[in-house]
């Protein structure tokens, strides 16, 4: 990362903030000792992201030597005339966690000011080396888990949350880091709980949060680069924490862009390559949640398209981008617009990671529709992520979902060559479903849940992981319908 263009300077500057590690002023004058700061994401029981060059940043006076000593590792620079500076670290590896309650040795990292003769020192204590994801979002990312044992999974959650390599930040909130126990686990986002301990369970991995969600914000607000202008929550909550070490980042919004449809796809796409842009670490992983299902849909529109039909389908033309995935929820949506089910929207999260980044490949996400072929009347649809087959299945709370072989797939219609949609029938073969219905000869697409709430006995890999709505023909339809 070029810490010296504008931008990032700009954001440094704006965003530092005094730790709350021990400060030691080693000068007989103590008004005359330099200025020592840190950037806000280092502070005491931090996570530091491994296997990565670690960048450490900060301000002092002007010209100012400054020395990093962290594990074995000391490295120094000067401060620039603003009073920036930045030192990077070499790789360092985690330690495996025997358990979810397990947790490495803390170690300190200190960091030294000296000019003419003064000093100031700093000491930020019990940082692990681990995974750091960037959580953001809107609400349904910003909520807390609390202590509504009805709203978690198991009820004893909280109670067991003995996670001491579990961490989170939330940005623009100071900078506490969090260590996860039963007594602070009510204070942590749900989704990112969730997310985190289901990611340690099988990676065994220390892993930190970083958390910056706002409720009720667009995506606008945190767009960084052309042609939007940057948005004010980038501006507060993300340039404070650009160059931070990630293993890669959640994203949980668009309920206040539903009306933007299509049109959010370029919208996420920028946000993903801003900040990946900004960060200069590689194309890391970007994980974002498909919009759950809300209110009611009516069974009187075969077509659909209504809703969230169109934004969900926006989150899947922006699988485009490589090293991004989606986690599927239309199946534990609600009537209002924050589904108390946030268990399996974190879980499923951390399914795309466990998938994707830690060698778990047998955990497979959310089904996608891959491609279809049209032969005798009949729609035969393929999709990734169902090695073991697919079925019917229903799901109610958080178990997971119950199979219903006899029950007939719901929200699945075919449209006919005139343009018309019907509701349609489909049989599982297998990896694939074959679609057709009595009312049309001449086949010529296929959607399934695409609706704004599609409730009921949906598809499903053997897992237990719900198919994705789609769409053969994207947004739009071949034909619009005939006039009798």
């Amino acid at each position: 990362m070029n810490m010296k263009s504008p931008q990032i300077i700009a954001g440094i500057l704006a965003a530092i903030a005094l730790i709350g590690g021990t400060l030691h002023a080693q000068t007989e004058d103590e008004g005359a000792k330099p200025a020592l700061e840190l950037g806000v994401p280092f502070s005491d029981h931090a996570v530091l992201q491994q296997k990565a060059k670690l960048p450490v940043w900060g301000t002092s006076l002007s010209g100012a030597r400054v020395t990093v000593r962290f594990d074995g590792q000391i490295k120094t620079t000067d401060a620039d005339n603003q009073g920036v500076w930045r030192i990077e670290l070499d790789p360092m590896d985690a330690v495996k966690l025997a358990s979810v309650n397990d947790c490495p040795e803390g170690k300190t990292m200190i960091v030294v000011s000296e000019k003419d003769g003064k000093k100031a020192v700093r000491e930020i204590k019990n940082l692990i080396m681990g995974d750091v994801w960037l959580c953001a979002g809107q609400s349904n990312m910003a909520g807390k888990m609390r202590t509504s044992l009805s709203r978690h999974f198991p009820e004893n959650s909280i109670e067991k949350a003995d996670y001491p390599a579990l961490r989170q930040m939330i940005s623009g909130q100071g900078t506490a880091w969090l260590v996860c126990s039963p007594e602070t686990a009510p204070e942590i986002k749900k989704v990112a709980f969730f997310f985190g301990r289901r990611l340690q369970q099988d990676a065994l991995v220390p892993v930190g949060l970083i958390c910056a969600a706002v409720g009720g914000s667009k995506i606008e607000s945190w767009l960084n680069q052309e042609p939007y202008p940057i948005g004010g929550i980038h501006t507060k909550l993300i340039e404070p924490l650009v160059g931070y070490g990630l293993r890669g980042a959640l994203w949980y919004q668009g309920e206040s862009n539903e009306n933007d449809r299509r049109l959010y796809q370029p919208k996420l796409q920028s946000l993903i390559t801003g900040w990946r842009t900004v960060w200069n670490q590689g194309e890391f992983p970007v994980y974002f949640v498909q919009l759950p299902g809300i209110g009611v849909s009516s069974l009187d529109n075969p077509a659909g398209g209504d809703g969230r039909a169109e934004i969900r389908q926006a989150s899947v033309e922006t699988l485009k981008l490589k090293n991004t995935g989606l986690a599927v929820t239309i199946d534990v949506g609600a009537k209002g617009e924050h589904p108390p089910n946030k268990y399996d929207t974190g879980v499923r999260l951390a399914r795309l990671a466990l998938h994707h980044d830690y060698g778990f490949t047998e955990l497979t996400p959310s089904p996608l529709y891959k491609n279809h072929a049209i032969k005798n009347g009949t729609i035969r649809i393929s999709f990734d992520h169902a090695p073991g087959g697919l079925m019917i299945a229903r799901k109610e709370g958080f178990p997971p979902p119950s199979p219903t072989p006899d029950a007939k797939l719901q929200w699945l219609s075919i449209q006919s060559k005139d343009g018309r949609w019907y509701w349609a029938e489909g049989h599982i073969d297998g990896s694939e479903l074959v679609v057709s219905s009595k009312d049309v000869h001449e086949p010529i697409a296929v959607r399934y849940a695409y609706t704004q709430h599609p409730a009921g006995h949906l598809l499903y890999n053997k897992q237990g992981q719900p198919v994705s709505p789609f769409s053969t023909i994207g947004y739009g339809s071949k034909k619009k319908p005939q006039k009798k």
